[in-house]
């Protein structure tokens, strides 16, 4: 038995579990090595994740208090990401309510590096983040391009058809391309087509973007590992990365998504800051799946 939180971001929703407890379920199968340890936590990411006989989410996020407070992230199909916008939100959120920390502003370790929480308010929970520079070096897309950057690539997928699309490194591996709307094309489809490219070695997140104005875009997010998503905080930071590369909008925009908005902004040493909601849905006790 685990003791779970689930928590959402605009609606991208995670199972939270505290790095303690979740050991002292697993017991010996977690062995004594990080490798083993981590690959027991993307077991369990994919049971409690399994919207038919787990909790269901779009991911797992295991709270790791010792030697440094760090996020520890996994996508619903078990394999680990190096961070998620949303999801740090919500870990935010819930090392307030448990207590683990509750300062105004704190460093959270993640695969990403160290990133900076910012909790702006309470009551309504709101957090805001600096989620680092946006790094375009091919190697970090894990492309092979002598280029410098992965910028304005033209993408044939297996229909014929082309799409101008922007590549780069954003707390993960994002992928931008800006649509006219969102009615005429099959974003599911071209999102898992993209996302599985043979170009892209470890895959990437695909976002779509329509522009309002120079203040203002939409967002709807193929994610690597999950699929469609109501939301994606480091595909909202891309995004408008991808916008302001193309002179679309300004330093700070409005990124609305199906169930709410984060807001980015982007500073002027490059380090892009994303401000948005986090609440809790549930608490309760997951059963391990019988063999």
């Amino acid at each position: 038995m685990v003791l779970f939180s689930k928590y959402h971001g605009c609606g991208n929703n995670f199972i939270i579990v505290r790095e303690s407890e979740l050991c002292e379920s697993l017991g010996d199968k977690v062995g004594i090595s990080e490798g083993q340890r981590i690959a027991a936590y993307s077991a369990f990411a994919v049971d409690v994740c399994d919207a038919d006989t787990g909790v269901g989410a779009d991911g797992l996020i295991v709270v790791r208090e010792t030697p440094a407070l760090e996020m520890v992230f996994f996508n619903r199909d078990g394999s680990r990401a190096p961070m998620c916008g949303n999801g740090i939100r919500c870990f935010a959120r819930f090392c307030f309510e448990e207590g683990i920390c509750r300062e105004s502003s704190y460093p959270v370790q993640t695969l990403a590096g160290e990133m900076v929480v910012e909790v702006t308010s309470t009551e309504p929970f709101r957090v805001k983040i600096n989620m680092g520079k946006p790094v375009f070096d091919p190697a970090a897309v894990n492309v092979d391009y002598d280029g410098e950057n992965y910028l304005a690539q033209r993408l044939t997928l297996s229909d014929g058809s082309e799409y101008e699309i922007d590549s780069f490194f954003m707390g993960t591996v994002h992928t931008v391309l800006f649509v006219n709307d969102y009615e005429t094309i099959n974003i599911e489809g071209i999102g898992e087509e993209i996302c599985n490219h043979p170009v892209f070695r470890e895959k990437t997140n695909v976002n779509f973007v329509k522009v309002i104005d120079d203040r203002t875009l939409e967002l709807m997010t193929y994610e690597r590992g999950v699929g469609m998503t109501l939301a994606c905080g480091t595909g909202a930071c891309a995004s408008v990365t991808a916008a302001r590369l193309r002179g679309i909008c300004g330093s700070r925009v409005e990124v609305r998504l199906p169930l709410g908005s984060l807001y980015i902004e982007a500073a002027a040493d490059e380090n892009v800051y994303m401000e948005g909601p986090a609440a809790i849905v549930a608490k309760g006790a997951f059963y391990q799946k019988e063999n």
